[in-house]
C-alpha cells in the first residue's frame, strides 16, 4: 500500500486486487485499477490494455506489430542503446523529475507529481528506466509494481533538438525501453505489464496517436475499476464534506493528465 499525505487526511492506495493491511492506519482507502467493482461503492471505471508476460519472450513479441518489432530490432543491433534500470528508485528520483518536468513544459503536460512518486518509491512500489546514447539520456520510464502486476505511471522522451534523424532516434528507443522493461519485469516475477491506461475519447490527434502508439505492442482491452472508501470516522466525514464541495462546483473542461502521462507516438 502506498501512503499519501494529504491537506486533511491520509490516503492508503491499494493498486489491482491489493487488499488493506490491518495496520493500515490510513483515513481513506484508494482501490486502483482492481480487476472487478467493489461492492456497495460508487465505481469508476478505466479502459486499459494488458499484456501478458507468462509465456516465453519471443512469443511476447509476436503480438507487436511488424513495425515496432523492426524498430525495436534496429534500435538493439545499430542505436548503441544503454539499459538501465534502478529499482530503488529514490537514488535516482531527482534525475527523473528533472527530465520529466522539461518532457511535461514542452508538451503542455502537468509537471511530476513529486510527492505521490516519493512515497511510491517509500513503498518499494516504484521502478525507474533509462535509454540513453552515448551517454545522453533520450527515454526514462516509471513503473508501477503491485503483486504481480507492473504499470505504467510515467513516460518522458525529451525531444532536445527537433532534426528527424535524432526524432527518429528518441522513438525507437522509446520503444525499446518497453520492451526492455517488459523483459526486467518478467524476470522479477511479474505476470503483467499494465499500459497505464487508454483514452476513451480520441477525438484529439494527440489522444488517438498515445492508444495508437500502446496498440503497437498488442495487448489485451480490459476494463478497470476504481473506488474510494473511509477507513475510519475522520475519513468517512472527510468524505461526505468533500462530496458536498463538489456538488457546489461549476462543471469544468477535464484537466491536463498529471500521473500516467503516456508515451508519445513519434
Amino acid at each position: 500500500m502506498i501512503r499519501v499525505d494529504g491537506r486533511a487526511v491520509v490516503y492508503g492506495e491499494l493498486w489491482f486486487d491489493e487488499e488493506p493491511p490491518a495496520d493500515a492506519a490510513v483515513d481513506v482507502l484508494v482501490y486502483k485499477c482492481r480487476r472487478t467493482s467493489l461492492p456497495g461503492v460508487r465505481n469508476t471505471t478505466e479502459q486499459t490494455l494488458h499484456t501478458d508476460l507468462t509465456g516465453p519472450s519471443d512469443v511476447i513479441a509476436t503480438a507487436f506489430q511488424s513495425n515496432c518489432r523492426y524498430q525495436i530490432r534496429r534500435a538493439e543491433a545499430q542505436d548503441r542503446l544503454h539499459y538501465q534500470v534502478i529499482p530503488e528508485a529514490a537514488d535516482s528520483l531527482d534525475e527523473f523529475i528533472d527530465f520529466f518536468d522539461a518532457f511535461a513544459k514542452q508538451k503542455g503536460l502537468w509537471p511530476a507529481d513529486r510527492h505521490w512518486l516519493a512515497r511510491a518509491a517509500a513503498a518499494r512500489q516504484l521502478t525507474l528506466s533509462y535509454a540513453s546514447h552515448d551517454g545522453e539520456r533520450l527515454v526514462w520510464h516509471a513503473h508501477l509494481r503491485s503483486g504481480r502486476t507492473g504499470r505504467l505511471a510515467y513516460s518522458a522522451s525529451w525531444f532536445r533538438v527537433l532534426e528527424s534523424d535524432y526524432r527518429s532516434l528518441v522513438g525507437r528507443a522509446n520503444r525499446w525501453l518497453h520492451w526492455r522493461d517488459m523483459l526486467y519485469l518478467k524476470e522479477a516475477g511479474m505476470q503483467c505489464y499494465d499500459w497505464g491506461g487508454m483514452f476513451e475519447d480520441e477525438s484529439t490527434a494527440e489522444r488517438a496517436g498515445i492508444n495508437r502508439f500502446k496498440r503497437m505492442f498488442g495487448g489485451s482491452p480490459v476494463r478497470a475499476y476504481d473506488c474510494t472508501v473511509p477507513a475510519n470516522v475522520r475519513g468517512r466525514a472527510f468524505l461526505a464534506l468533500r462530496d458536498v464541495w463538489r456538488s457546489w462546483q461549476p462543471a469544468h473542461p477535464a484537466a491536463p493528465v498529471r500521473r500516467d502521462s503516456l508515451p508519445q507516438s513519434s
